[in-house]
């Protein structure tokens, strides 16, 4: 059985603020994983990482916001 929702397509995430970024992968200890040679298709040694486009906000704007 497919699933009716697709995955959204880089210019969908992108129209949304929302950008991927590929990190170092890491073990459950926090050390960097290494790269498998016996599978040359896929690469362990990376992660993809979803990241939010994040509004700078200036001190004056913060303070605002507090008061």
């Amino acid at each position: 059985m497919s699933s009716r929702f697709k995955a959204p397509s880089a210019e969908e995430l992108a129209r949304r603020g929302i950008g991927v970024k590929k990190v170092r992968a890491r073990n459950e200890d926090g050390t960097l994983k290494a790269d498998d040679p016996s599978t040359p298709d896929v690469n362990e040694a990376w992660d993809s990482k979803i990241v939010s486009a994040v509004k700078n906000v200036t001190k004056k704007a913060a303070n605002k916001t507090r008061s």
